[in-house]
């Protein structure tokens, strides 16, 4: 039994490894991919190569932007990992928060012709109202990204015991059971052949999760390719 824990020990130590070697990496990767972009457009245009069109300048906007969004998410999910992190805790009405959410992405959705359906019952919790936003937010943004036109997210807030939990469901594309236990790992992507524009930088499940355990809370997934995804979050009611 001591040679079998000893196995494990050094293998999750060899993979803690691994995720530490690849970080600098992915970070490099999704930097570079933006900054490229920009470079070759503003030298094709001080070039005389191209002409300085609107579309072409709000191109080098649009991946200023995204630029912006991952030193943002960095910046947040640093500051998510360090040890005792601070909770601002108020009285959270978990029903009002998922609609003001889903209102805040009701554009969005519109634009890929995806409804959002709320249903459930009010929940109250003791908890830090920004980063339960946030982490409502990455998940219903998630599901629009990963959703086609024409598909459906459900949003159900329960309320049980001594928890509210919120369920996040979509019948989008789905998720391998082969990534299923990755998912939360930071810069991890299902499909590595995805640019940022498309798949994300693989942030935003690592900072929802860093929330949800801050507040002693849990977040679990299920998912199968080509039949969606839920995602079920449990908060408690006090800490």
């Amino acid at each position: 039994f001591e040679g079998e824990t000893k196995t494990r020990e050094m293998s999750a130590l060899d993979r803690q490894e691994q995720y530490r070697k690849q970080l600098t990496a992915d970070i490099a990767h999704e930097l570079r991919t933006p900054l490229t972009a920009i470079r070759s457009h503003l030298e094709a245009m001080a070039e005389g190569l191209w002409e300085a069109t609107p579309e072409r300048l709000n191109s080098c906007v649009e991946e200023v932007k995204r630029l912006g969004s991952l030193v943002v998410d960095l910046d947040r999910l640093a500051k998510l990992e360090q040890e005792n992190v601070r909770l601002n805790l108020t009285d959270v009405d978990l029903m009002e928060t998922v609609r003001a959410v889903c209102g805040n992405f009701e554009k969005e959705a519109d634009n890929k012709n995806i409804g959002i359906s709320i249903e459930g019952s009010v929940s109250g919790i003791q908890a830090d109202k920004d980063r339960v936003t946030q982490v409502i937010t990455n998940l219903l943004s998630n599901a629009i990204k990963y959703t086609p036109p024409g598909g459906h997210i459900r949003v159900h807030v329960k309320d049980e015991g001594t928890n509210g939990i919120v369920v996040v469901e979509d019948d989008g594309i789905g998720i391998s059971q082969k990534d299923l236990p990755y998912i939360f790992e930071r810069f991890y992507r299902t499909d590595q052949s995805r640019n940022r524009k498309t798949g994300g930088a693989g942030i935003g499940l690592t900072i929802a999760k860093s929330i949800v355990d801050a507040h002693n809370g849990r977040i679990t997934a299920e998912s199968a390719e080509g039949t969606g995804s839920r995602f079920t979050v449990v908060f408690p009611k006090s800490e």
